[in-house]
Order: structure tokens, then sequence, then C-alpha cells
């Protein structure tokens, strides 16, 4: 096996005159590495150049040391989970499952127990039979990630997995894709643009920025710039007023601002780490009712500006 799982030298993708990557050259190592960017930064065509579903206009790509454009055998080793949402409504998870397995050619017992297992390995066992409409974000999160997973792949391609879940779903899937390594041995290769979600799965990242790796390594040098960078981060939900009177007692909270009725709250926070490790007690400690979390994108954006030269 290679010790490489990813490596691109001067890849460039672009769509008419929309550029998508442009020159990147990166190695990827094996173990858990986070893509992260601001959105529209390139993440999601690296994926789908990593996948074979679109071809390099210039430059060369090579996954697990071969070319994965048309090359079915390669995509075997290959689970993707896409930042969209593939999931049917008008289906169950087990139905689903199945159709996926039998995409990569599993029959009869071994894919009744490959659906099994992927099943419990994600904690999805307990809905498997439940209609997929019915299905929460965080539900359809470990539904899409068993999907990917049902064929056991040496390498993991995950875009935005954390992509609208909940506070407490997004911290047990942080988890889960930590023990998906650690415990499996899965290779993983993790997109987000919220920088603390990716540092609570690994220390290993790349920052794509308009379709370059602007900075790659380890995180901690990468969050010494983002401390010192205020992050506005914003929760949707109801029954939000003992979560907001705790909140305001949390040093590293610099402001909170109520939008659209006070539905929607915005977080000024400093060393956001802190913020992110309390709040899901916090909002089962108060009775809130958060349906949605997510780091806007400006604190990023001027880490983004101050490592290509611009002000801070």
């Amino acid at each position: 096996m290679t010790s490489t799982v990813l490596k691109a030298k001067g890849l460039s993708k672009w769509y008419d005159d929309v550029i998508g990557i442009n020159s990147l050259n990166i190695e990827i190592a094996t173990g858990i590495t986070g893509i992260v960017g601001p959105n529209g930064a390139g993440k999601s065509t690296i994926f789908k150049l990593a996948t074979g579903m679109i071809k390099p206009n210039k430059g060369r790509i090579s996954v697990l040391g071969e070319d994965p454009w048309l090359n079915g055998p390669l995509m075997r080793k290959i689970g993707f989970c896409p930042d969209y949402d593939n999931l049917s409504d008008y289906s169950d998870g087990k139905r689903f499952l199945r159709y996926v397995g039998s995409l990569h050619g599993l029959r009869d017992k071994e894919l009744d127990k490959r659906v099994s297992k992927t099943a419990e390995l994600v904690g999805a066992e307990d809905f498997l039979n439940k209609d997929i409409e019915k299905y929460s974000k965080g539900m359809r999160q470990r539904l899409k990630l068993a999907g990917a997973l049902i064929h056991d792949p040496d390498l993991l391609l995950l875009d935005e997995p954390l992509s609208g879940a909940d506070p407490e779903a997004r911290r047990d899937l942080i988890e889960l894709i930590k023990g998906l390594h650690e415990e499996k041995g899965h290779d993983v290769l993790v997109s987000s643009h919220v920088l603390n979600e990716i540092e609570r799965m690994t220390s290993s990242i790349a920052l794509i920025y308009k379709g370059r790796v602007i900075a790659s390594g380890d995180i901690a040098e990468i969050r010494e710039l983002m401390d010192e960078h205020p992050q506005h981060i914003v929760l949707e939900g109801k029954n939000k007023k003992g979560l907001v009177k705790e909140l305001i007692e949390m040093e590293q909270v610099l402001s909170i601002t109520f939008e659209e009725g006070r539905k929607r709250i915005v977080i000024e926070v400093e060393k956001a780490d802190v913020f992110f490790n309390v709040i899901p007690s916090l909002i089962k400690n108060t009775g809130a009712e958060i349906f949605e979390m997510y780091s806007m994108d400006d604190n990023l954006q001027a880490v983004f500006d101050y490592l290509v030269g611009g002000k801070r």
C-alpha cells in the first residue's frame, strides 16, 4: 500500500469561465486529512476529480497511486459521501443500503451482512427500516456515511459531512469519523468550511483558497492565526432563553445578536475551540432546541486574506 492516498501536480479544472481548481499541488498521506476552505474554494471539485466524476483540464491527479479517470477497479477502493443529499425520500434506509451495495457487486447473504454491519458501525441500525423522509439531518448524514462504507473501501472521501446537522449530531459524527480511521483503519479525506470541526478530527489539514492550496500541515500553526480573528457562530432554533443566559456568562463570547425575530442568533466568539467543546452540554442542560449551527465564512476569510497577503 502507498503511504500517499492523493497526489496532485499542476491540477486545474475550469467550467467555462469559472475556475474550480487552479494549478493545485498537494500530496496527502495516510490517516485523516482535512480540506478546509470557504464555500466556493474548490473543495468539491477536488473530490469530483478524485472520484473520476470529472476530468482535469490540465495537470495530473492520482488516488491510491492510480489515475481515477475511467478507473472502475479503483472506485471499489473508494467510498464517497457527497456534499449534496443523494437519498430518496420514497425509500427506507435498508433499501437504500441494499441498492448501493448491489452497485458494488454485493449479493445475497454477503449484502445482508454488510448492510447490517455498516448500519451498526455508523449508528443507523435503530432507524434503518424507517422512511427516509422522516429522517433528521443527522440521521441522513449517518445513512450517507453508511452508503460510502457499504463495500468496505480503503479510502473515504467525505465532502462536508457535518453540514446542516445539529450540534449534538455534529459531535457524534466527528467521533464516528475519527473512529473510522483509528478503530477501523480507513484513510479519510474530509472537507469543511469550519476549521474547528476539522481540528476535532485531525491535526493534518490543507487550506484551499480560490482553487489553490495556500497552507498545509499541522493545524496548530493555523490555530494561532485563527485565534487572532473572532468567529461568528450562527444558532437557529427555539427555547433559547436559558442558553443565551449561559452564553453571556462565557468568557469566550464577545457578543450575541438576535435575528429573524429571535429565531436565529449570531454569537461572536474568540478561542472557538472552547466554545464548540461546551456548547452541546449547554444546549442539553438548558433545554434549548437547536435545529442548525454553523460558522459563518467571514472569520475564515480573514485568515485566508492574511495568508495570501491581504489586510488582516
